[in-house]
């Protein structure tokens, strides 16, 4: 049995790692070039800079960019150059023949990486570069071609508005390194506490764990992160009152090619460059993700079809009488198609509408997948129950006991689950017996998860705005009894002797029909486990108590 189960697991395990390697794997961008229609513009420039660009025609100059700050200057998912400084360099090369190529390590570099490289002439351009002193001592730069708008981002629960550098002096800042608010915050702050991360991405992402306080950055570059929903707990928290002007640079010794780009500059249409280049990209990471949770799933409902033949064949052989045995696996089968067909019709239904290309609204791909991962979230929560029930039937449950306190447990596991409780706006009161000094000597994650299954039923039995009560009594005996009390919808009176049987679910109306009727019976044998009882008192539409007693 124990090799089969790991035959199982190897299977699944390479089967994910395969597709993350087929859907994940990046691209390489060797040999690219900026290209478009040539249209020699000898009418703009003077006839010392048509004589140099005749003299470079064939002279291949290699660009260098921050391949992952978008929308502003990037290379999208099929390795093509796209942004602001793409398009002006596209332009140069249409206007005088003059031929561009992206650096070959690009996808191994930072922008850090970048401005060492043309420092050191392995990279002759920079297309999207901001003005700082020190980087003039290595660098030619063009005339800006756009002025961006930057706004300072901060975490939601961060209320301090800042509209300058000067106010973060006494904050924490994220930036990645080498770009230009790097330069100028240290300039203006010289004891300012600045994390330096590889690019924009992490730094916005530093905001939303709270490891930083604040990050500058462009408006689009912040409207492309918060219309992909990647980062949920960022916000705009002030706005820079300069704009950033954004130019070409030019290692030292093509001064040449720098005038050639100013008059470049001058005489395309901005309007049109701007139209072209600060473009939202489009991404199918949502697409290959939910590839990767149907395969998962695949898998995941290959375990259970191998747990549930299992529990046929305990069934079978706990059973003396065949025809009986024969009654239970039938009420089983119906059990399980029931229950296991709602989640795999949606999840199917789902994945279809957006396979055949049904949903074209970005935030309805958004909301089907979220229903999917759901789905997928209570399958293998059910999963997961499949394996412990199997390893309780089979006897295979190995007690570490260690010396536990009681109160404490609860006190903990009722903050774990403080947002379970919000959610439906429960009151939850607690009343632990002070006299309990003793502690107990259980296992403490099993008992954990039997008080949890007892403390999710109430909250999922109780309306909006009920109330809750979790407790502990220290008997005579020095036994220590547990009650979660719930004002919910309570249990019939016919329901309560099989109510902590193995499959069974209640015939209440109100009782959620996804229960697979396992949580009680976990819950029971961890108890019986620890020789110990679990009983229930409820009356209906009054509410339930559950005891435990250890």
């Amino acid at each position: 049995m124990k090799k089969v189960r790991i035959f199982i697991l190897m299977i699944i395990l390479i089967i994910i790692i395969i597709s993350i390697i087929v859907f994940c794997q990046p691209k390489k961008y060797e040999e690219v070039y900026i290209e478009g229609n040539e249209n020699i513009r000898r009418d703009i420039f003077t006839a010392e800079q048509l004589k140099w660009i005749d003299a470079n025609k064939d002279t291949v100059f290699k660009v260098g960019l921050a391949k992952d700050y978008v929308p502003i200057e990037y290379l999208d998912e099929d390795g093509h150059l796209k942004g602001l400084g793409t398009e002006v360099l596209r332009k140069v090369h249409e206007f005088t023949g003059l031929k561009f190529k992206l650096y070959e390590n690009i996808q191994n570099e930072t922008w850090d990486d970048m401005l060492n490289n043309i420092y050191t002439k392995k990279v002759d351009i920079l297309p999207t570069v901001s003005f700082t002193k020190k980087r003039a001592e290595n660098i030619i730069f063009s005339k800006p071609y756009i002025e961006t708008t930057l706004v300072i981002l901060g975490h939601k629960d961060n209320s301090k508005v800042a509209n300058n550098l000067k106010i973060l002096r006494d904050e924490t800042f994220v930036a990645a390194k080498g770009y230009w608010t790097v330069d100028n915050l240290l300039m203006e702050n010289s004891n300012s506490k600045i994390t330096l991360v590889k690019n924009a991405k992490e730094a916005i992402k530093y905001i939303d764990e709270k490891k930083a306080d604040y990050t500058i950055c462009e408006i689009p570059v912040y409207t492309y992160y918060t219309e992909q929903n990647i980062y949920r707990n960022i916000k705009i928290i002030g706005e820079i009152k300069n704009k950033n002007p954004i130019m070409v640079g030019v290692r030292k010794g093509l001064e040449p090619l720098c005038d050639i780009i100013n008059e470049t500059i001058e005489n395309i249409n901005q309007d049109e460059l701007y139209e072209k280049a600060l473009v939202i990209p489009k991404t199918n990471y949502k697409e290959k993700k939910l590839t990767i949770i149907v395969i998962v799933l695949i898998s995941l409902l290959s375990i259970v079809v191998y747990y549930l033949y299992n529990t046929f064949i305990q069934l079978l052989k706990a059973k003396k009488d065949v025809e009986k045995a024969n009654k239970e696996i039938t009420k089983f089968m119906t059990n399980i198609s029931h229950d296991l067909r709602t989640p795999i019709t949606v999840i199917l239904g789902y994945t279809q509408a957006i396979i055949d290309g049904h949903v074209k609204q970005q935030k309805d791909k958004d909301k089907y997948i979220e229903r999917i991962y759901k789905r997928t979230k209570y399958l293998n929560e059910l999963i997961e129950d499949f394996f412990l029930v199997a390893r309780l039937e089979d006897n295979k449950i190995t007690l570490l006991k260690e010396e536990v306190d009681i109160n404490k447990l609860i006190n903990n596991m009722v903050l774990d689950m403080e947002l379970n409780f919000k959610k439906k706006n429960i009151n939850v009161f607690i009343n632990l017996d002070s006299n309990i000094n003793q502690p107990k000597e259980v296992d403490r994650l099993k008992m954990y998860r039997a008080i949890e299954n007892l403390i999710n039923n109430a909250i999922k039995y109780s309306k909006q705005n009920g109330t809750i009560k979790i407790g502990t009594n220290l008997l005579d005996n020095g036994q220590v009894k547990i009650f979660i009390e719930d004002n919910g919808i309570g249990i019939q009176k016919e329901d309560i002797p099989y109510l902590f049987e193995r499959y069974y679910k209640g015939k209440n109306k109100g009782v959620n029909k996804e229960s697979f009727g396992l949580g009680l019976y976990i819950t029971k044998e961890i108890i019986n486990k620890h020789n110990g009882q679990i009983w229930v008192k409820s009356e209906l539409n009054k509410g339930s108590i559950f005891y435990i007693k250890i």
